[in-house]
């Protein structure tokens, strides 16, 4: 479960976006700000308001910006409607990203992949764009950022496993979500769905009766 931090903007005209297919991921170029500032800059350019999706701030913190069903601003005609713009803050042309940062973008895609129901095609802004966007400091490919590097098993070195999937996998297992040992990438069959899905309705039963 991940926690986006609400916005109240107020947009001008916006058009609904009819498929998603690809995640668009920006720098800001700038010092670590709100998503209202961006959405005050791209105002005063005469948008409609911010045009990223979400804005990733340098403590991992995640702010909503326009509305995920609508099409952005952030990539050109071309790639806007079909795609979410996911903004992190700072300037990477100096700097790299902080790695909570880099955690806060793979953990919000994958929740807009379980949103949208599809995998979806990651890509920089400048895969799309005459663009350094995000900036030659952002690791590139996925697999180099921070979080999905290999935690060693000396049984299995080839096992990689990145640390906030195997803290989920712990977590729900404390509350009792599931049972006995699961590896966080193995396919889901519909069985343990269910059974999952039960034992959140047990859980949910037990907190009411404890009120």
């Amino acid at each position: 479960m991940i926690h986006i931090v609400p916005s109240a903007l107020i947009f001008g005209p916006l058009l609904d976006r009819s498929c998603t297919r690809r995640v668009i991921v920006h720098h800001s170029a700038s010092p670590d700000v709100p998503a209202a500032v961006i959405h005050g800059w791209h105002l005063a350019k005469g948008w409609s308001g911010i045009g990223y999706h979400f804005v990733i701030r340098a403590d991992g913190a995640i702010e909503a910006g326009r509305p995920i069903e609508k099409i952005g601003a952030h990539a050109g005609p071309g790639v806007n409607p079909d795609s979410i713009g996911i903004c992190l803050t700072g300037n990477f042309m100096e700097q790299p990203p902080a790695d909570q940062q880099l955690l806060a973008l793979a953990r919000l895609i994958d929740h807009l992949e379980v949103t949208c129901g599809a995998m979806l095609e990651v890509l920089r802004h400048k895969d799309v764009a005459a663009t350094d966007c995000p900036g030659t400091f952002f690791p590139w490919p996925e697999n180099n950022w921070p979080l999905e590097r290999a935690l060693t098993n000396e049984k299995d070195p080839g096992n990689a496993l990145a640390p906030w999937k195997k803290s989920l996998v712990e977590e729900a297992a404390a509350k009792g979500i599931i049972t006995g040992p699961h590896h966080p990438d193995d396919p889901a069959p519909k069985w343990f769905v269910l059974a999952v899905g039960l034992n959140i309705m047990k859980e949910m039963e037990r907190h009411e009766a404890e009120k």
